[in-house]
């Protein structure tokens, strides 16, 4: 139990990564198309504050979120192992990237089409972020453990 909470954790902040990643890129490629003088220092602080702040800062972190998407992703893709004979990497790796695009595409048809991730707002950032919760999903199908149950031991 342990072991899968930790993957679990690490998964979401594999996640959260590309969350902030892609949201400090797009603005600063936007702010570098304004002729905004743009340095390696800048671009790492950037993606560090960025990771920092939407993870624990704010009124709502949006790691909250991403956690809880995959949460509610992984679970069905728990459920859905039981009766469908896929490998379990690429059943997760479905189910993150299901979860991102729940929360890319569906979350903002709730919120009058507010983009709640800033690094969401074109397609190119939505299929990215999507991507990421494949990657995370990925990992964590390959890192947790199956249970094995009485009848298949």
């Amino acid at each position: 139990m342990l072991r899968t909470t930790f993957v679990f954790f690490t998964s979401a902040l594999i996640a959260m990564f590309f969350v902030a990643a892609q949201t400090s890129l797009s603005n600063l490629w936007w702010l570098s198309s304004v002729d905004m003088p743009i340095t390696g220092f800048i671009i790492i602080s950037m993606l560090l504050r960025d990771l920092i702040g939407m993870s624990v800062a704010g009124a709502f972190p949006i790691i909250a979120v991403v956690a809880a998407g995959l949460v509610i992703a992984f679970f069905v893709a728990h459920i859905l192992s039981k009766f469908i004979s896929t490998e379990r990497k690429i059943l997760y790796a479905l189910a993150g990237g299901a979860a991102l695009f729940a929360i890319v595409v569906l979350m903002p048809l709730a919120f009058y089409n507010l983009d709640l991730i800033a690094g969401a707002r074109t397609s190119l950032g939505k299929g990215i972020l999507i991507i990421g919760g494949m990657i995370a999903g990925y990992y964590f199908g390959v890192k947790s453990k199956k249970v094995v149950t009485n009848e298949e031991a």
